[in-house]
């Protein structure tokens, strides 16, 4: 029967299928139109809830997201979207055990020394940690003392890889380091006692085997009357007596997870799997500074020297 169609109609309907494939195709394809992106948080507590937020606050607006806790998870929700942002160490721990065919992103994780601690991750997978790049520990250092000091860390055995890659990022910016080695039965106190002089600068980085609650108070009194300051990672250590410390908050880790799931979900996903925050800030304890005779500049001169 189409034969008795006139001419005239099947170049219209010709010229609009046409026009619609030319529309199909002309539209740019997004992965992340359909199915969204699922953000499993290690629990409902504050820190992890405004971390969310701002991490849906910096993704796009036409992205469908999904929201749950480590424990509503299950195999079946995992499968349905295609990213999963796991915020938090236990989150990414408890993902690390699923097997995944979908990209998944963990991020709000320390760095590991021990990598049996850390979740386990393939090529689908990216890390995006807490903690600083070391050279951007040494680029201050060099900056705050450019001549006359040595740069101090402390090391165990469960951070002796870490300590080979501090060495090394030191010596390619032929900085001075020192290596204070701490025992399994050392009093932790005693052996920086022993071993910091004045032309010290102690840097201190996440190792709760050498930093925690029992030994910080003692490593910072002991520092400050042997004239040595510190540099370390948490704005608590530096309102308890470090000179300055160096971190990322939760909206520059939320800013680097946004910039990597994009990349993903535009399927041009990154080359390299483990991240740092590009961003950070640094809290300056001007009383320390001024009674160790220490002149230092303003947060925003360091920065701007350190980028």
């Amino acid at each position: 029967m189409f034969k008795y169609i006139p001419t005239i109609l099947y170049v219209k309907f010709y010229s609009v299928i046409k026009l619609a494939l030319f529309c199909l195709f002309a539209i740019p394809f997004t992965a992340y139109s359909q199915d969204g992106v699922l953000i499993v948080t290690s629990s409902d507590n504050a820190i992890y809830k405004k971390f969310q937020s701002a991490l849906i606050n910096k993704l796009p607006k036409n992205i469908k997201i999904s929201q749950i806790v480590l424990a509503d998870i299950n195999q079946e929700t995992l499968n349905q979207h295609n990213l999963i942002i796991a915020a938090g160490y236990n989150a990414a721990k408890k993902l690390s055990s699923h097997k995944l065919s979908t990209p998944v992103i963990y991020s709000f994780i320390p760095e590991y020394d021990n990598k049996a601690s850390s979740p386990a991750c393939d090529n689908n997978c990216y890390k995006i940690y807490i903690n600083q790049p070391t050279p951007r520990y040494i680029k201050l250092f060099n900056i705050l003392f450019p001549s006359g000091k040595n740069l101090v860390i402390a090391a165990n055995k469960s951070s002796a890889d870490k300590t080979q890659n501090i060495i090394a990022a030191a010596n390619r910016s032929e900085t001075s380091i020192k290596v204070i080695q701490i025992n399994d039965n050392s009093n932790i106190t005693r052996t920086f006692i022993n071993n910091l002089t004045s032309n010290d600068v102690l840097l201190a980085l996440p190792n709760p085997e050498i930093y925690n609650a029992h030994t910080a108070k003692n490593i910072i009194l002991s520092t400050y009357h042997s004239n040595v300051p510190i540099i370390a990672y948490s704005k608590s250590f530096a309102k308890a007596g470090a000179l300055v410390s160096l971190y990322s908050g939760i909206e520059h880790i939320a800013d680097k997870t946004a910039n990597i799931a994009i990349k993903i979900l535009n399927n041009n996903p990154p080359t390299e799997y483990e991240f740092y925050p590009d961003d950070f800030t640094l809290e300056i304890n001007s009383a320390v500074a001024r009674s160790l005779n220490i002149n230092i500049d303003t947060e925003s001169s360091i920065k701007r020297k350190m980028k």
